[in-house]
């Protein structure tokens, strides 16, 4: 169908859709589109249970593929509201006057109401302004970058829509999509290492955009995000503020003893923002785990001298540790089709896979991943998680070590 868009009104595309622009030009969270002789250069796909506001600089004439109508909304006026723009104004001018301290590193903080949508955003205005930024995914349960139960950073070397428009760099295995009991700090202090290692290697970048989840509610959620903020230590820090959530009060208060860190805060609710539900999500993460599971292949290779680990954390050292676990007691566990990462012996990650079979009287295991040979070879450590998977990607159970 082809559907006209009056300038600075938004058409607001509802996912699984697919958009091309023929005439006029428009913004899609801080990317401009125009017309391009290029194929697929004009082009913008929306997956499922996404929602995308497409503002029309000028007039414009789209042609959309969707399976139904409704999918489709009109609204006279841009969804990025005033305040968005305000805080990006804001974020730009701070990291501009950061000469001393690169990369700074900006963290969004709120329930699950639009903080990678405003990652995006901000994303796409800082290269506007010719200044270089990277992104840390930190959500275990939606990742944009990679695959859920994992930690991710990359470069953001263009203007993002989707997470096709960011190359993972470096991956940390947790192996939940929820940061359960250890996990809280495990996280916190992955995300700590995972920015280290990436200023090392780009030096020149401006900002590290780092995406949080929505876990808050609870009193474990303020432990984990207090944790969590004292150990990434964000120079930036965007809330999402809503007066009638307790916890999210608390964790503003800790978070505002620091001096140095400057808090911006949202408060006026984006009424366009699109809310994914329970199943929505579960579609999602079930979609990112198919897609990746695809390419994977049953391969068989001796157990010899290879661990079997599980990651802890070590409080009174305030560390990550790895604690080896006994494979003649793993055996007796349902750990069938369990989640891992196939490590070095210096604990580099290799692959991901899942564990298939132990078999501890003909010395072999038999996994469910995409290694090469001279990868197989390379495995010392197996990291293992708590999510067990079909080779679909569909949720099978947990595992608890």
């Amino acid at each position: 169908m082809i559907q006209e868009v009056q300038k600075e009104y938004t058409l607001l595309v509802k996912g699984p859709s697919r958009v091309k622009l023929l005439e006029g030009k428009i913004e899609v969270f801080g990317k401009v589109f125009i017309p391009e002789k290029l194929e697929n250069e004009n082009v913008i796909i929306v997956p499922s249970a996404n929602n995308y506001p497409l503002y029309a600089l000028e007039p414009s004439k789209l042609e959309i593929l969707t399976n139904n109508k409704n999918n489709l909304k009109i609204i006279e006026e841009n969804t990025i509201n005033k305040e968005w723009e305000k805080i990006k104004d804001t974020v730009i001018s701070v990291i501009r006057k950061n000469e001393d301290k690169k990369p700074l590193k900006l963290m969004v903080l709120g329930l699950s109401n639009g903080k990678t949508t405003l990652i995006k955003y901000l994303a796409n205005n800082i290269l506007k302004e010719g200044l270089k930024a990277s992104f840390l995914d930190s959500d275990l349960g939606q990742q944009l970058l990679y695959l859920p139960t994992t930690l991710n950073i990359g470069e953001i070397k263009d203007k993002i829509i989707t997470s096709a428009d960011v190359e993972t760099e470096e991956t940390v295995f947790i192996g939940s999509t929820f940061p359960k009991a250890n996990f809280k700090f495990i996280v916190a202090h992955s995300c700590k290492g995972l920015i280290e290692n990436y200023r090392s290697n780009h030096r020149d970048t401006d900002v590290v955009l780092i995406d949080s989840d929505g876990w808050i509610k609870t009193e474990a959620g303020i432990v984990y995000k207090n944790f969590f903020i004292e150990t990434v230590d964000p120079d930036i820090l965007i809330i999402f503020h809503d007066d009638e959530v307790e916890e999210l009060e608390k964790i503003e208060k800790h978070a505002s003893k620091s001096k140095k860190r400057k808090i911006l805060y949202l408060k006026d609710e984006n009424k366009y923002f699109y809310e994914k539900d329970k199943d929505e999500r579960r579609f999602l993460r079930q979609s990112q785990f198919a897609k990746v599971l695809e390419n994977f292949r049953k391969i068989s290779i001796p157990l010899d001298d290879i661990k079997f680990i599980k990651a802890e954390y070590d409080a009174d050292d305030d560390k990550i540790i790895e604690e080896e676990i006994n494979i003649n007691n793993l055996v007796n566990l349902p750990y069938h089709y369990v989640i891992v990462a196939l490590l070095t012996n210096d604990s580099k990650l290799i692959k991901i896979g899942l564990l298939f079979v132990i078999n501890t009287e003909k010395n072999y295991i038999l996994l469910f991943s995409d290694l090469n040979f001279k990868e197989q070879k390379q495995i010392k450590k197996i990291l293992l998680g708590s999510l067990r998977l079909s080779i679909k990607g569909n949720h099978q159970g947990y595992l608890y070590l």
